[in-house]
């Protein structure tokens, strides 16, 4: 059947009209071409659409019940054919979807604007596994599959990834992908634009049976260079980045993609010669607070690997390999402390550590701070989280570990810190923490968490190795009675 369809589809370049030229003028024409190309060759091609996806605004709006630790801005979430849509009917777009061993999903437009970091994650969202009674739970994951294709290793046409055109291949069957990508140049698009994100058929549950597994494809993006563009880029997603589910007429031959190998964490090269240094910035922060009660939290590794989410069954929080993330106070459920954390109106945190991008173990890093809880309605496993607030390295002043260090320190510049309150006023160096709407409390007894990102290192182009990093660190100052 596989060989039917690409003799096919060599036919068809034959006797198909010369390629149109893939360029700004011409967009909609490659289109058309990619899906005649595809149709004749007996694949049904159904289109979807990129979603806006506000967390934290629908949350706020009585939507969610959890903003999902998001920052305050927006993300894309395509909305993709929950199958192959009969003749003439509309499809069903579902932003949980299955994929059968044949399928594909394609994602044709352009990069978003410059930024500090943007990535496509295929996260496997929710699977079934054996309950204590001899039947099947179903069990949200939310874990992203194998390694994202992000800014530092995206195929593009331009001399940077950003905004330059692509195409992103979802798919576990080597066939499939193959005759995409002929369709694809038959339409006129360079092959130095595709990209596949391989959907490895050995490791997951394939098929639209009610018991396989669901799967979400999610754009991140983090610091654009001018935040309007970056707005604008996203809002105008669902008009300029088309989306199809690519399905083979009949079911053909499995030709799965191996297991693809994963990006090797970690450059022996690590921050553990400023733990001493931390000490001594410690140490600097306290006495420069007389007369307050000093406080510490400890950070710990949130959700490294994926992969042990799916084995241990649970959340993963929609992460990645691409970063390297810590977590503090009460960040449920994943929290490995559990440490309660509230602050008061007089009280305030300082944040201290390595500046992982001055010892470029990062390209970026962003600590953002949460309202976490339960919803009591829905019982004790329904979790909750919302921002309050945050600061990127960027916003780091310069210097701003000095004052605490001897003077003259060689490493100064490699330490940093920062200070959270519900009273910055105009302080410099503080982030000021609020509540993102009526729906959340902030006040003396509200939990919080605090949550370190530090997105690729820039000599592997995937998340820092854990044993190589220096974990950031809290101080709760409060009054003494």
């Amino acid at each position: 059947m596989r060989g039917k369809i690409f003799l096919s589809l060599m036919v068809a370049a034959l006797l198909l009209p010369a390629p149109c030229a893939f360029s700004k003028e011409a967009p909609e024409r490659a289109l058309v071409t990619f899906e005649e190309t595809l149709k004749q060759n007996g694949f049904a091609v159904t289109p979807g659409v990129a979603t806006v996806y506000n967390p934290l605004g629908e949350f706020c709006a009585g939507n969610l019940q959890d903003a999902v630790m998001s920052n305050s801005g927006l993300y894309l979430i395509p909305s993709v054919p929950k199958e192959a849509a009969k003749p003439g009917e509309a499809p069903v777009l579902t932003q949980k979807f299955k994929v059968r061993h044949d399928e594909a999903i394609v994602l044709i437009g352009k990069t978003p604007p410059s930024a500090k970091y943007f990535a496509f994650y295929a996260h496997i969202y929710s699977r079934f596994y054996p309950d204590k009674e001899g039947g099947l739970k179903k069990t949200d994951i939310f874990g992203t599959v194998g390694d994202a294709v992000n800014n530092a290793t995206i195929k593009t046409a331009g001399p940077t990834p950003f905004n330059t055109p692509f195409v992103l291949i979802l798919t576990p069957d080597q066939g499939t992908d193959a005759a995409i990508r002929a369709a694809l140049r038959r339409a006129g698009y360079p092959e130095a634009i595709f990209n596949t994100l391989v959907l490895p058929a050995s490791m997951l549950k394939l098929g639209h049976g009610d018991t396989a597994d669901d799967f979400q494809i999610t754009l991140r993006t983090a610091r654009f260079e001018d935040p309007v563009a970056g707005t604008r880029y996203i809002e105008s997603s669902p008009e300029n980045l088309h989306l199809f589910r690519v399905t083979p007429g009949a079911s053909a031959i499995a030709k799965p993609f191996p297991m693809p190998p994963l990006r090797v964490r970690g450059t022996g090269e690590s921050e553990m010669h400023l733990m001493n240094k931390l000490a001594e910035l410690r140490a600097g922060i306290i006495a420069a607070n007389p007369g307050m009660y000093a406080t510490d939290f400890l950070s710990a590794v949130a959700c490294y690997e994926d992969y042990d989410n799916l084995q241990r069954k649970t959340w993963a929080d929609g992460g990645t390999r691409d970063g390297f993330v810590l977590d503090a106070g009460w960040m449920m459920p994943q929290s490995n402390l559990n440490d309660v954390l509230t602050l008061a109106d007089d009280e305030y945190l300082v944040i201290y550590g390595a500046n992982h991008v001055a010892t470029r173990k990062t390209t970026y890093m962003n600590v953002n701070f949460y309202a976490t809880g339960y919803m009591e309605e829905d019982g004790p496993h329904q979790k909750w989280n919302a921002f309050l607030g945050g600061f990127f390295d960027d916003d780091l002043p310069v210097g701003s570990a000095d004052s605490y260090l001897s003077a003259g320190d060689p490493d100064a510049h490699l330490m940093y810190m920062y200070k959270a309150s519900r009273n910055c006023g105009n302080e410099a160096g503080c982030v000021p923490l609020s509540a993102p709407c009526e729906r959340v409390k902030l006040d003396d007894d509200t939990i919080l968490g605090v949550y370190f990102r530090m997105y690729l290192e820039p000599a592997t182009k995937v998340g820092a190795a854990t044993q190589e990093m220096l974990y950031d660190r809290i101080i709760k100052f409060s009054p003494r009675p």
